[in-house]
């Protein structure tokens, strides 16, 4: 879309996606509380996620109890957030449908949801996902921390399941 195909203004476009954004994160907010109640996600000592499987697994001894399939939303490492819909290090299988919330952002013309590397604080990946998990239909949203702590995927839990 050309810059004169545009019905809003710059800082339009900005407040626009401000109110979107800040809707989306009470929603997911309310989501997770949801999900996090459903399936005890804080009881489980031990998760771990496959961006093979495109999964999200939640352990106690060594056994599974909840499987989730979810899509990588992004990653933040120092300050810097990337997508995962430009992200080729993450497999196709745990990506892909993040290229909706991309469509969507070119759509709307929100430079957030279109840019591959915004900066990064410590609200933007969750903001990110709180979008993705709207555009996408998730039951939730989750943070796992890097090995360094230096960093953080966060992915949308697309369904869950306990494990018996």
């Amino acid at each position: 879309m050309s810059e004169h195909d545009r019905t809003l203004c710059d800082n339009c476009l900005r407040e626009q996606y401000a109110d979107f954004k800040h809707e989306c994160i009470h929603e997911a907010m309310a989501r997770n509380r949801g999900w996090l109640a459903k399936y005890s996600i804080h009881s489980w000592p031990r998760w771990d996620y496959s961006t093979d499987d495109a999964t999200l697994t939640f352990s106690e001894d060594g056994v599974a109890k909840v499987i989730c399939q979810m899509q990588v939303v992004g990653s933040i490492q120092g300050d810097s957030w990337e997508w995962s819909w430009g992200n080729s290090n993450f497999p196709d299988t745990c990506r892909r449908r993040m290229s909706e919330v991309n469509d969507f952002g070119e759509e709307k013309q929100w430079e957030q949801l279109t840019t591959l590397f915004l900066t990064s604080d410590e609200y933007v990946g969750w903001e990110c996902a709180s979008v993705a998990c709207h555009v996408l239909n998730g039951e939730g949203a989750y943070r796992c921390p890097s090995s360094d702590g230096d960093g953080a995927v966060f992915v949308v839990v697309l369904s869950s399941e306990f494990v018996q």
